[in-house]
C-alpha cells in the first residue's frame, strides 16, 4: 500500500446525518485507494463507531505531522489549527453563506464543494480561497437497477424520501398529488419520512393541509429504519421519484433513485443541477426565489426556491401517462450515475487533487 499521501479526516462518524454517512463512504474509498488515513473526531451526541472495520482501525491512529486535513462538516465545525494543509469540504442549500462560515472557510487553505452551485454561492458570499468541485457519489452495488423490489401490484408508485421539514416542501408534494389524481386511478404516493424533531407533529401538519378525501392513496413509511444496504430495493419498488424541495446541498436521495433507474422529478435549482437535466430527469420549474424560513440558523437572510406547484402536477401527470418515456429516462439516468457519480470516482477525484497540491507545493 502506498503511503505517499497522508490525510487526517475530520468528521463525525457513526451518525445518521449525511455528513456522517457520506464522510465515511469517502474515507473508506480513500483508504482503499492506498491513502494513509487518520481521524480527528467532531464531538457530537449523534456520533459513534464507524461502520467499516477498516475505519475503526483508522480512528485509533495517532495524527502525524505534515498530513493533509480534510474537514467534512458544516463550516463552523472546521478545525482551523491543523499545522498542515487544511481543506474544508462542505455545502449549503441556500443562495449564500453565513458570515461565520465565510470567515472559517477563509482560514482554510482550500475549499471542496460537491457542485458548481455551491462554488458560485461560496464565491458570491466572500470565500476567496481556492474552491474545487468534488461531486459526491453512491454505492453502485446497492443503488442499481438490478436487484429485488417489492412494488404494489397494479399501482404506479411515486416515491419520495426525505427528512420532514420546511426545506423539503412536503405540503407542496402532498397537495399537488392529492389534487391531481382521482381515487379510481391506479396511482400511489409513498413517502419514506424521517422526523427527529420532537417539536414537530407530522400527523397534525398533514391534517392541517385539509387534503381532499376519496382521492388517490398516500402511504407513509414514518420513522421506519431501513438499512443502507436495503434502500436500493425501496427505490426499485417505485416507478418515479419526486422531491419538490426548496434547496439541496447535494440531493443524495435524488441521485440514489436515479442510480436505481427511476425517472426523477426534482426542483431545477441548487446542487442537484450538477447531475440532473432534461436528458436524464424531469426538472421542476422554479417560480422565484423566496426567503429561506426554517429552524436552521444557517439560512437566516438567504433565499431558496419556490417550486412551481402547477408544473409539479403537470410532470406527475405526464410521467403517469407516458410510462415508457419515463422508463427510458430512468434507464439513461442509471447509466450516467454509474459512469460518473460513484464513491470510487469521488475518492479518485479527491486523491488526484491532493496529488496536484503536493506537486504545486514542490514547484511553488
Amino acid at each position: 500500500m502506498s503511503q505517499e499521501l497522508k490525510v487526517v479526516w475530520q468528521s463525525i462518524w457513526g451518525g445518521w446525518t449525511g455528513y456522517s454517512l457520506h464522510g465515511e463512504a469517502m474515507a473508506y474509498h480513500l483508504h482503499r485507494q492506498g491513502i494513509y488515513l487518520m481521524h480527528r473526531s467532531i464531538e457530537s451526541p449523534f456520533g459513534g463507531p464507524p461502520r467499516h472495520e477498516a475505519l475503526r482501525q483508522v480512528a485509533n491512529r495517532p495524527i502525524l505531522k505534515g498530513a493533509f486535513q480534510i474537514s467534512y462538516a458544516q463550516a463552523d465545525h472546521f478545525y482551523v489549527d491543523h499545522p498542515g494543509y487544511k481543506i474544508g469540504f462542505t455545502m449549503l442549500e441556500v443562495d449564500g453563506l453565513p458570515a461565520e462560515w465565510v470567515q472559517t472557510c477563509n482560514q482554510m487553505d482550500e475549499i471542496f464543494v460537491p457542485s458548481h452551485f455551491n462554488k458560485e454561492t461560496f464565491v458570491r458570499s466572500g470565500v476567496h480561497r481556492r474552491i474545487t468541485v468534488i461531486p459526491l457519489g453512491v454505492d453502485p452495488d446497492v443503488f442499481t437497477p438490478l436487484g429485488p423490489s417489492h412494488g404494489i401490484d397494479g399501482y404506479f408508485t411515486f416515491l419520495s424520501v426525505f427528512e420532514w421539514g420546511e426545506r423539503k416542501a412536503p405540503e407542496v408534494l402532498l397537495t399537488a398529488f392529492n389534487h391531481e389524481f382521482q381515487a379510481n386511478e391506479k396511482v400511489l404516493l409513498l413517502l419514506k419520512v424521517d422526523n427527529r424533531d420532537p417539536g414537530i407533529n407530522v400527523q397534525q401538519q398533514v391534517a392541517n393541509l385539509n387534503l381532499s378525501p376519496n382521492r388517490a392513496p398516500i402511504g407513509f413509511l414514518y420513522n421506519q429504519p431501513i438499512p443502507d444496504t436495503q434502500m436500493g430495493a425501496l427505490y426499485r419498488s417505485a416507478h418515479c421519484f419526486v422531491l419538490p424541495s426548496k434547496g439541496e446541498g447535494w440531493g443524495m436521495p435524488i441521485l440514489e433513485a436515479m442510480a436505481c433507474g427511476l425517472p426523477a422529478i426534482a426542483t431545477d435549482w441548487s446542487a442537484q443541477t450538477e447531475f440532473m437535466n432534461d436528458g436524464n430527469a424531469y426538472p421542476l420549474r422554479v417560480r422565484r426565489l423566496i426567503p429561506a424560513q426554517a429552524k436552521s440558523p444557517y439560512y437566516k437572510g438567504f433565499l431558496w426556491a419556490d417550486p412551481d406547484y402547477d408544473h409539479l402536477r403537470y410532470l406527475m401527470r405526464h410521467v403517469f401517462e407516458h410510462q415508457d418515456e419515463a422508463r427510458r429516462k430512468g434507464q439513461q439516468a442509471a447509466r450516467e450515475v454509474a459512469s460518473k457519480w460513484t464513491w470510487e470516482q469521488t475518492a479518485t477525484r479527491l486523491k488526484a487533487r491532493l496529488l496536484d497540491i503536493q506537486v504545486e507545493a514542490k514547484e511553488g
